[in-house]
Formats: structure tokens, sequence, C-alpha cells
């Protein structure tokens, strides 16, 4: 397959959708490395798994360079704002620079789309 027939394939479907699927399979992944990985470093890589994914998706969609990093993230702000101790743990500090850099990342890939 060509690069162009993959875009083509996947442009269709609306950027909250893969934004909900990144999201799920980051944390299937990091289901799996738990067992193989030091907990912080599985935080780091979700984080780059998730900003990553961001960049991707508004590459394709970039009008949606607010929302995508948003969703990406939504297992992680759901607790965040459920609980008040969350920034002060190293899985929040963490993740908080996470998403942080999926914003950064969206921002980047939609750029990219527009400059062309």
């Amino acid at each position: 397959m060509k690069k162009k027939e993959i875009i083509e394939r996947i442009a269709w479907v609306p950027a909250w959708g893969i934004s909900l699927i990144a999201a799920l399979l980051a944390a299937i992944i990091l289901g799996f490395l738990t067992s193989f990985i030091d907990k912080p470093l599985t935080y780091v890589i979700w984080s780059l798994m998730l900003a990553f994914a961001s960049f991707l998706i508004c590459i394709l969609h970039p009008k949606h360079v607010w929302t995508v990093p948003l969703l990406c993230n939504i297992l992680v702000i759901l607790p965040a704002t459920l609980d008040d101790s969350f920034w002060t743990t190293s899985f929040g500090m963490i993740m908080g620079l996470g998403i942080v850099f999926s914003v950064l990342m969206a921002h980047l890939g939609a750029y990219l789309k527009n400059k062309t």
C-alpha cells in the first residue's frame, strides 16, 4: 500500500474516534509493559505514545487541534479531576508533562498539515 492510500482509508474516521482508539490502545500496551518495565518508565512511554498519536491525528484532522490531545489523554484527565493529590504523585507529574507535550505535538501536526 502506498502512503496516500493509507491516509485515504483512515481520513474518513472522525478525529474523536481515532483519539479514543489511541487512548485505549495505549492503555492496553501499558498493561503489557507494566510486567516488564518499571512503572515510571511505562508512564513516560505512555505519554510519548499519546503525544505521537496526537501529532498523527492532527496531521489528518488539523481543525481538531484542541480536542485530540484531550481525548487521547482522557484516561489521565478523568482521574486527575477526581483526585486532589493526583498532581503530587510521580504518575501525575509525568502524565501532566505528557499532556502538555501532547498538546504541543498536536499543534505541530496541525501546523505541518496547514503549511503544505
